[in-house]
């Protein structure tokens, strides 16, 4: 079955990777970027790449992106790289948690009927060793969790929702460096 498929983070390690494999198994791959890749960067060249910042759109904007497409990927937000002043969750809320809640609602009410979301193995070990309460001493991870938590929010029969929690995958896209 073709399907259309609109990502955030198409031009990121993960985005650009797993838009290579839904163009070799016969799927169309739309992402938006801040700024546009060179054309020898790494991106799958049939994937279609245009200028945005989701961060800064209005839900307008965002609903003409998300009108006639099957599917939706989350394959953005930041990680514990990404160096900040305290209280830092804040800072993980607004790049990882927020964009859920929005872009979700968002998809569910332009008719997308699949979505993605690419978390991180912290999560799994968060909830695996529970009393470890490693959301309580470490505010990626719970960002992590909190992200998770908001995307289950809107599954239902209509519209569904996975979280994958990959591990150990660090990098950069060679065109973003």
């Amino acid at each position: 079955m073709h399907m259309k498929i609109f990502m955030i983070g198409g031009t990121g390690l993960l985005g650009s990777e797993a838009a290579k494999e839904l163009i070799a198994r016969g799927h169309e791959v739309t992402t938006i970027a801040r700024a546009i890749p060179p054309s020898d960067g790494g991106m799958p060249q049939e994937m279609k790449v245009e200028q945005g910042n989701y961060l800064e759109m209005t839900e307008e904007e965002l609903r003409k992106k998300f009108q006639g497409y099957d599917g939706f990927i989350f394959a953005a937000g930041i990680d514990e790289r990404v160096i900040s002043t305290p209280p830092v969750y804040e800072l993980y809320k607004k790049h990882n948690v927020y964009p859920i809640r929005k872009l979700l609602k968002i998809a569910k009410e332009c008719g997308v009927k699949h979505s993605v979301i690419c978390g991180s193995y912290l999560a799994y070990l968060a909830k695996k060793w529970p009393e470890k309460e490693l959301t309580r001493w470490h505010p990626y991870i719970r960002s992590r969790i909190d992200q998770e938590n908001a995307a289950m929010e809107y599954t239902d029969e209509n519209f569904n929702v996975s979280v994958l929690e990959l591990p150990y995958i660090f990098g950069t896209q060679p065109a973003r460096n």
